[in-house]
């Protein structure tokens, strides 16, 4: 189940952030519909009359349109109406403006009353934190290519016969009928390729803060009820 909440704003931008902040909260945009100028005021009560709305309410909405007031209005579930409502009073939504009153007059007649209200303006100047760039250090790998000559040594085993002539010494004489072992080993060298990694340069971010004093104007609207009596007869003050 759904319901239908309706915020009534005094200046468009107003009624623009309520409708982002909506969006925001995760109302679909299809679900909201803006109403502003008196070209939509017929529009927007007869959307709130198929809603729902009583007729008169549904007029005062109109008239408020067509006075110079936007209305948001949003097709929110029931149980994120409240929620809603309260986003809509946090963007300034105001009361509907009060209708011309009919009083009873003492001699048994009628009297027509219509209000203007003075409406003053009040100016917050706060501030908010943005952001206005930096800088964004990426570390990425590289390959080179390294190329040296190296010297490699290699050995080989060569084995000679020669024939020989001639009586045994007196050393060769004790172990010429011993077995004996001779064993000689050739050796060779290969490339061997190590690796080792170094820190050779660093690369450090880092921020400073400053702060200064900047001052910021802006403009406060009031509006003020200026009476003065028209035609021969001016109406009573009270």
């Amino acid at each position: 189940m759904s319901t239908i909440i309706v915020g009534l704003y005094k200046e468009s931008g107003s009624a623009k952030k309520a409708f982002q902040a909506l969006v925001a909260a995760g109302c679909q945009e299809t679900d909201i519909e803006t109403f502003g100028g008196a070209d939509s005021a017929d529009k927007a009560a007869q959307g709130l009359l198929g809603h729902g709305f009583d007729k008169e309410l549904a007029e005062q909405y109109g008239a408020a349109i067509r006075e110079g007031h936007t209305l948001v209005a949003a097709d929110i579930a029931d149980q994120d109406a409240d929620a809603a409502e309260a986003i809509l009073d946090e963007n300034g939504s105001v009361d509907l403006p009060e209708p011309p009153a009919v009083k009873k007059a003492g001699n048994g007649g009628s009297v027509e009353q219509e209000t203007l209200q003075s409406v003053r303006e009040k100016v917050e100047i706060g501030k908010r934190r943005v952001a206005k760039g930096g800088v964004k250090a990426t570390s990425e790998v590289t390959e080179m290519p390294v190329r040296e000559t190296v010297t490699l040594r290699d050995e080989a085993v060569d084995v000679e016969h020669r024939t020989v002539d001639r009586p045994l010494s007196a050393g060769e004489e004790k172990a010429a009928f011993g077995e004996k072992n001779i064993e000689l080993t050739a050796t060779s060298e290969k490339p061997e390729i190590t690796k080792e990694a170094r820190v050779v340069e660093e690369v450090v971010l880092s921020k400073t803060a400053s702060e200064q004093e900047k001052t910021v104007e802006a403009v406060a609207r009031r509006t003020d009820v200026k009476v003065e009596p028209v035609g021969d007869k001016a109406g009573n003050k009270r």
